[in-house]
């Protein structure tokens, strides 16, 4: 039950991160010879608990979290993260908690941090549990911010302890489904009541209000029109008249995606296209033709393509 990676390869690192996080483009600084990267994950089911090491200055932006919501405990170094709307900068002891909705922009400078996190949808589903309406999952939406109050903080903090040097080490915890629903209840209950969600805030959230099906194919249209554009959710909820959080819930509702995962899905077909369009022997390569639409990691398109139009990219430039 307990996951660990050590690596002292960057590009390793980040396609761990990626797949166990969200996509990111980001750009390192730093003795590259001394880099390392570490991370352990006790895994709890629907939640996973961990602390993870990076070594290197690191400057970038992180694609939503959507269905992961994330609670950082950062232990060393230094942690900066802004949203559209809000700014985190975090020393050595800081908790916070993301906005799964939004992009992000991270900096951050040697680090060690532990982390929480926890499918979304159980949230949801054991939050309507405690408020005594399980007949319907009630939205949980939480905000970048720090804990509610120092008291509260502490209680995260003694919280995770417990989580991590008594039931993640014990073996009959993990085989006994009993143990492990209510540690997450527990949990939940806890992140609740520590860090700014919807469900405890009193103030109103003028980004809770629905967008309309109109809202959705504005984006769309503005998309697929700018998609070799550098564009980021807070350009395209604005073209669409919307607020980033309303825009992410209708794209989820109504697309099963993201505005930021139609957009990957706009430039595939672009590069789709100039794939079947180019001559090799004029010099056309994969790489420039995804770097032309956006896709800086090669490893990564050739995944997202394949799944897309099951076969490699390089099949389809040579014909």
């Amino acid at each position: 039950m307990r996951l660990h990676i050590e690596t002292r390869d960057p590009d390793e690192a980040h396609d761990w991160l990626r797949g166990a996080y969200a996509d990111h483009r980001v750009s390192l600084s730093g003795p590259s010879t001394a880099f390392h990267f570490s991370h352990k994950v006790a895994d709890l089911g629907a939640a996973k608990v961990g602390v993870a090491r990076h070594s290197m200055s690191l400057r970038g932006t992180w694609d939503p979290l959507d269905d992961i919501l994330l609670f950082s405990h950062l232990l060393e170094g230094r942690f900066t993260i802004r949203s559209p709307t809000r700014e985190v900068a975090a020393g050595p002891g800081d908790l916070f908690s993301y906005d799964p909705d939004t992009q992000m922009t991270v900096e951050w400078h040697d680090i060690r941090m532990a982390q929480v996190r926890i499918q979304r949808s159980v949230v949801e589903r054991l939050a309507a549990e405690m408020l005594g309406d399980d007949r319907r999952v009630h939205p949980v939406n939480f905000d970048l911010g720090r804990p509610a109050s120092a008291t509260k903080a502490v209680h995260w903090k003694r919280l995770m302890q417990y989580i991590t040097g008594d039931v993640a080490t014990n073996p009959a915890a993990h085989g006994s489904p009993l143990v492990m629903r209510q540690v997450q209840r527990m949990l939940v209950a806890t992140l609740l009541d520590t860090f700014p969600n919807s469900g405890t805030s009193d103030e109103p959230r003028s980004s809770n209000t629905p967008a309309s099906p109109d809202a959705v194919r504005r984006a769309m249209v503005f998309m697929e029109e700018h998609a070799a554009d550098d564009l980021d959710l807070t350009a395209i909820a604005h073209a669409a008249h919307v607020g980033p959080r309303a825009l992410q819930r209708a794209f989820r509702r109504s697309m099963d995606t993201t505005p930021l995962g139609y957009l990957r899905s706009v430039r595939l077909d672009h590069a789709h296209e100039d794939l079947r369009a180019a001559d090799p022997g004029d010099g056309a390569t994969v790489g420039a033709i995804a770097a032309r639409w956006g896709f800086g990691h090669p490893g990564r398109f050739a995944a997202d393509y394949r799944a897309r139009f099951t076969r490699s990219p390089s099949d389809t430039l040579r014909g």
